[in-house]
């Protein structure tokens, strides 16, 4: 499924607003700044799916004309509406039977835009209305996915079969290293059943349980019921339908389930549980999990920002043997800027069997998430003359006018800022995750030294780019003997320095542990761990022996400064996976931080950074003695 283009007479600020689809990517991504028409553009999409999908019924009248031209299984279709009467591969049509038509629209919205919301849950409640009775073939059209959808969505990939492509990678992912054999549901009373009574003997009663459904919702619930795991006699659990509150709370055998729907796709089990979320009935779903193999946890301590890496892989892994529109509104707009330049990976990490069949449009408003993206050219959004107006524009360009100049970047340019740097100063660089990281590596160097820092500091905005860069032969062919340093922060950068081809030189995390590239002058540091308790226990497994948690680990450089009196107000206990753990506030300003905060911190504050400093200046040394010969 790919659209190819896409005319919209007026709507909004759309007018004669005509956009085209190039090249086979199974992405396009829009940007612009807020209220540009990104968002209009989409809300413009799921109105004229919408009128193809109910052409004839009440709630499917529209009031602009449209073209649209898709292609599906290699076979374009051309479908105008013009004038209240359509045209399909230029031919007069009074209906669109037998029409080729994407199988679903699924929506992602992250929350910032009402209207695409207000849309989709419009739908929804139409479609709601038909469930109860619903044949199985009867399935809604249009799927819209936001934050809420976290654990329906992870439950329903956690319940496939051992070597399931997308449970393997969505596992890996959030470091899950054990799925517990059972799931839990709550079910409360639906919106179709408001009004009835309800009692302990119809809870009870097969053909009337469940408040009464029909259709498929009752046939999936009969068959759901086969799996329902009982508590042991030395166990016990509260379960069953609870009169009190009006719920069943219920578990079931995964393994049993898998056996009972053999027939099913776990695109079809998705759905048959969205039917029971879009009734009202379906209050939670979850699954104990182990992470990193021993903490315990469930599906609802992940939060939104490690769980919003995923949201895509999983929708198009559920769908990919449908032809489907994703269109995801601004998926990004919450995230952290190092999370929004990791964004894109995870988008290319979908399989080619899920792109075929799936064209995504993304709209984003971050400079951060574009930089990454490899294709030269980005769909830019802008105003003229109080309209939407939209081209291409080269990446370089784009990204400069959404950061106002405040990210100056291309690949090239950046490479030549970093070398030009080098060229000018004659040091290393030292690569730091934060762009207020090197403010604070500046500070260290000079409350330890009395002598100039012998490398320049330099923000790199990821732990992935960083990667990138200090492997990078461009930039080690210009710096001859130079090395290059870099700092990982000790969270989910670790998988980054760890997949980092080389030996290992420090081994003490107290110390910071070193790497160095196999094939060249590049050094990797993870972040020297302080000797304070609370920030230990967010590494180390065991602090004696040095095992640490990895990639689940939470030591960022602010927490280097944890426990001093005048940084007590920039920390707070934040929620987490087996409990709680100390993190920098959302809402703290990191630059005060950096600029008034650490500067004004006693030397002995700094000695954490001293082994690293130590191996680097001695690095150093060995450059300027060569050169000296």
């Amino acid at each position: 499924m790919r659209l190819k283009s896409v005319f919209i007479s007026e709507f909004k600020n759309l007018k004669k607003f005509d956009i085209s689809f190039f090249g086979d990517s199974f992405i396009d991504i829009f940007v612009g700044k807020n209220g540009t028409g990104k968002s209009n553009f989409f809300e413009a999409l799921i109105c004229i799916f919408h009128h193809l999908y109910e052409y004839g019924s009440e709630d499917a009248d529209l009031y602009f004309d449209y073209k649209v031209v898709f292609e599906i299984d290699g076979n374009e279709t051309t479908i105008e509406f013009i004038n209240s009467t359509f045209k399909v591969n230029g031919a007069d049509r009074k209906t669109l039977t037998n029409v080729p038509l994407p199988e679903n629209v699924l929506t992602y919205y992250s929350g910032h835009n009402e209207q695409v919301s207000v849309l989709v849950n419009k739908y929804q409640a139409s479609f709601a209305k038909k469930i109860k009775s619903a044949d199985f073939d009867e399935t809604r059209k249009f799927i819209g996915i936001g934050n809420d959808y976290k654990e329906l969505l992870l439950a329903v990939i956690l319940m496939q079969l051992e070597g399931n492509k997308s449970k393997e990678f969505i596992c890996q992912k959030l470091s899950i290293t054990k799925v517990d054999p059972l799931i839990k549901l709550e079910l409360v009373r639906p919106t179709y059943a408001s009004s009835s009574t309800f009692d302990m003997d119809e809870a009870n009663d097969p053909e009337q349980r469940y408040w009464k459904p029909q259709g498929i919702t009752k046939d999936f619930l009969d068959r759901l019921t086969n799996c329902v795991s009982k508590a042991g006699d030395n166990e016990t659990r509260t379960e069953g339908f609870l009169s009190d509150s009006n719920k069943y709370v219920l578990y079931f055998d995964i393994a049993t389930i898998q056996q009972e729907f053999t027939d099913y796709s776990s695109q079809d089990l998705f759905r048959q549980f969205d039917n029971l979320r879009t009734l009202g009935m379906l209050q939670s779903i979850n699954i104990p999990v182990e992470i990193n193999e021993k903490q315990e946890a469930n599906i609802s301590f992940f939060s939104d920002g490690q769980f919003q890496s995923v949201y895509i892989y999983a929708i198009s892994e559920l769908f990919k043997d449908k032809n489907c529109v994703t269109l995801l509104d601004e998926p990004d707009s919450f995230l952290h800027p190092e999370w929004q330049y990791d964004f894109l990976q995870q988008v290319f990490e979908i399989t080619g069997e899920a792109a075929s069949s799936n064209h995504v449009l993304m709209s984003s408003h971050s400079a951060v998430t574009l930089i990454p993206h490899n294709e030269p050219k980005i769909k830019f959004f802008d105003i003229k003359d109080s309209y939407a107006n939209c081209y291409e524009l080269p990446k370089t360009i784009a990204v400069k006018r959404l950061s106002s100049d405040l990210i100056k970047y291309s690949e090239q340019e950046q490479l030549l800022s970093i070398i030009n740097t080098i060229q000018i100063e004659n040091k290393p660089v030292f690569f730091t995750e934060g762009s207020t990281d090197p403010l604070i590596i500046k500070t260290a160097w000079y409350k330890l030294y009395e002598e100039e820092i012998p490398f320049i500091p330099f923000y790199a905005f990821s732990c992935t780019y960083i990667n990138q860069l200090i492997t990078d032969d461009r930039i080690h062919n210009e710096m001859g003997n130079l090395p290059i340093f870099a700092l990982f922060d000790f969270d989910q950068a670790f998988n980054q320095w760890n997949g980092l081809n080389g030996d290992q030189l420090e081994q003490d995390p107290y110390r910071g542990l070193a790497k160095k590239w196999a094939n060249g002058e590049s050094y990797a540091f993870m972040l020297p761990i302080p000797d304070n308790a609370d920030i230990k226990r967010q590494v180390f497994k065991n602090h004696q022996d040095g095992e640490t948690f990895g990639g689940n680990s939470s030591c960022e450089i602010e927490h280097l400064f944890y426990g001093q009196a005048a940084t007590a107000q920039y920390f707070e206990n934040e929620p987490c996976v087996g409990g709680s753990k100390i993190a920098f506030k959302s809402d703290g300003d990191k630059t005060t931080f950096a600029k008034e905060v650490v500067n004004n911190l006693e030397p002995d504050c700094f000695e954490v950074f001293r082994p690293m400093f130590e191996f680097i200046k001695q690095k150093c040394a060995e450059v300027a003695a060569q050169q000296a010969v």
